[in-house]
Parts: C-alpha cells; sequence; structure tokens
C-alpha cells in the first residue's frame, strides 16, 4: 500500500511546482469562478472500457502516473490539465520509476515492487464497474482503498479519488509534519473530483 501513499504524495505536491504556490492555487481558482463565474463544459466523451476479472491478472509495469479531474468547474480543469505535465518528473523524485515499478495481480491478491521494496494487498473486484476494493496495511493500520480500473490499447489505468487517498494520508507521519502537504490537501477538498493513479504495461 505504500505504493499507494506515494501515488498521493506526488500528486498533492505537484500543485506546488513551478512558481504557484499552494495559497496562490486555491486563491487563484476561487478568484477567477468569482469574477466569472462557476462554469462547465460538456465534451464528448468517450465511453470507459473496464478490464474483465481475467484481463487484470498477470503483471503490470508502471508506465507514468495520472491525475484527472471528474468534476465541473472549467477553471479547475484548466489548472488539473496543466499540472498533468509536470508530475511524471516529480513522481522519479518519490522514487516512482516507469519501466522498473511493477505489480503482479492473482486471483484476490496484489504484490507491488516499488524501489525494490515490496508491498502485498488484497482485492475484490467488480468488472461491470471497473471497481476494485483493495485492502492491504501501513504502518501497522489497516487501509481499504476503492480503484477504477480501465482499459485501452493494452494499457491498464487505475484511479483513485483523491479525497479517499487524503484521509489515508493524513494518518502519516510525513503528511502531520509536512504544512505544504496540509495546504495541498485543503486546496484539493475545495474541488472534489479530484483522482490520482497510474497507467501500466502488461510485462
Amino acid at each position: 500500500m505504500k505504493r499507494v501513499i506515494y501515488i498521493a504524495i506526488f500528486a498533492l505536491a505537484t500543485l506546488s511546482v513551478g512558481n504557484v504556490q499552494a495559497q496562490s492555487f486555491g486563491d487563484l481558482l476561487k478568484g477567477l469562478s468569482g469574477l466569472f463565474g462557476s462554469t462547465t463544459t460538456q465534451q464528448a466523451e468517450e465511453k470507459p472500457v473496464y478490464p474483465t476479472e481475467k484481463e487484470v491478472l498477470g503483471t503490470w509495469i508502471y508506465t507514468e502516473p495520472q491525475i484527472v479531474y471528474e468534476g465541473n468547474d472549467a477553471l479547475a480543469s484548466l489548472a488539473i490539465s496543466t499540472i498533468k505535465g509536470q508530475i511524471p518528473g516529480l513522481a522519479q523524485k518519490f522514487g516512482v520509476v516507469p519501466g522498473q515499478d511493477y505489480v503482479t495481480i492473482k486471483k484476490s491478491k496484489i504484490l507491488a515492487v516499488s524501489a525494490g521494496k515490496k508491498a502485498n494487498a488484497t482485492y475484490t473486484y467488480i468488472p461491470s464497474a471497473g471497481k476494485a476494493i483493495i485492502t492491504g496495511e501501513h504502518n501497522g493500520k489497516k487501509i481499504i482503498v476503492t480503484g477504477y480500473a480501465t482499459i485501452k490499447d493494452g494499457q491498464v489505468t487505475v484511479l483513485f479519488d483523491a479525497n479517499e487517498l487524503i484521509a489515508i494520508l493524513s494518518q502519516t507521519k510525513t503528511y502531520k509534519e509536512n504544512s505544504t502537504l496540509q495546504m495541498m490537501a485543503s486546496v484539493i477538498q475545495s474541488y472534489p473530483g479530484i483522482k490520482v493513479g497510474a497507467t501500466a504495461r502488461r510485462k
């Protein structure tokens, strides 16, 4: 489950890269929303394809991190779109390396390997919705997260609700001692619909 925690950390931390600080990011969105009102955009979305129970089995090699916004605030959507391009470099700083980290999935069991460290978890998968309920342990505490999987061109993307990960992250020492992460969490909680995760290819 440490892999999930790392993904949450770098997704949150990415919001402070460059010249934009956490507080100014939040103020910018709120200020612009106040001037122009919260707008929505309607785009033709591609229907997601969920992997079958059999398709999720095997070894998957991490290729890139993901962050998406599924809310209806156009300004937040634009901000997340801009941030997305900066995540891969930051992810590597946290030891999440494309082509090296991998996950092996057997029936009801997951083995994740990141930076040579292993983590075990169990899961229940609902193929009709691409929904995986993952149970693991972090620092001696039981953790349950819900992932949403889609498959395209032979690659699987799994996304987690950012607020759900924040709830887990908030229990860690790293979070409690890092005011920047706490500000990031505050901004993300103001814009429901942000999901973070990763894409992987079959080994």
